[in-house]
C-alpha cells in the first residue's frame, strides 16, 4: 500500500473515522447521585443522535481508506465528493444536537434527587470526529472539482445524480411500427 496516494483530505476522513469508531465505546453521558455509583451512557445508548453519526462516520472513513489504498472504488457516476459532504454534514449536526441536549430523560427531576449529569469524554471525541470528517468531505468535494455555488444548483445537482436537468431538448419519439416494417421488406 503506497501512503503517498493519501491526499489530506483522505487522511481526516480516515482518522475522523478512526476516532469515532473509538468514541463510540466510551462514555458520551455521566450521571452519578452522591451515595451511588455512576452511570455512563454511550453512543449506541441514543439511536438517532449516537447510532447514526457512529455509522455514517465510520463508513465514510472505511470507504475513504478503501479508495485510497486502491482496494475499492466507488462507481465513477456516483457523485461521492457531495454525498460524503452531506453525510458528514448531517452526522456533525445529529452528534452538535447530542451535545447540546441535557444528557438523560428527566434531566431536572434528577438533579433534583442529587444527581449530577456531566458529558463524558466519548462525546468530545465524536464533535472532534465529525469536525474532522467534515473537514476532510469538504476538501475531497473540493479537489473533486466542486465549489460552494454547486451546492445550490438543483439542477447541477440533479444531473450528478442522474437526474434530469432541466434544460435541453428530448430525444426525439421512435419511429411508428408501420414505417419500420416496410423499410425493412
Amino acid at each position: 500500500m503506497d501512503l503517498s496516494k493519501f491526499k489530506t483530505s483522505d487522511w481526516l476522513k480516515i482518522g475522523g473515522g478512526a476516532a469515532m469508531l473509538i468514541a463510540g465505546f466510551l462514555t458520551w453521558w455521566k450521571a452519578s447521585i452522591s451515595g451511588f455509583g455512576s452511570e455512563g451512557a454511550k453512543a449506541f445508548d441514543f439511536f438517532f443522535t449516537g447510532t447514526i453519526p457512529w455509522l455514517l462516520l465510520v463508513a465514510i472513513g472505511v470507504l475513504s481508506f478503501l479508495a485510497a489504498a486502491g482496494i475499492f472504488k466507488l462507481p465513477s457516476t456516483m457523485p461521492t465528493g457531495i454525498i460524503y459532504l452531506g453525510a458528514s454534514a448531517l452526522a456533525l449536526l445529529l452528534v452538535i444536537v447530542r451535545f447540546l441536549s441535557s444528557g438523560v430523560e428527566d434531566a431536572d427531576l434528577f438533579e433534583e434527587l442529587g444527581g449530577e449529569i456531566s458529558r463524558g469524554p466519548g462525546l468530545f471525541i465524536a464533535l472532534l470526529a465529525a469536525i474532522a470528517v467534515v473537514a476532510g468531505s469538504f476538501l475531497g468535494f473540493k479537489e473533486s472539482g466542486g465549489d460552494i455555488s454547486d451546492l445550490t444548483d438543483m439542477n447541477k445537482l440533479k444531473g450528478q445524480f442522474g437526474g434530469a436537468t432541466g434544460g435541453g431538448t428530448p430525444p426525439p419519439p421512435p419511429p411508428p411500427a408501420a414505417s419500420c416494417l416496410r423499410a425493412q421488406t
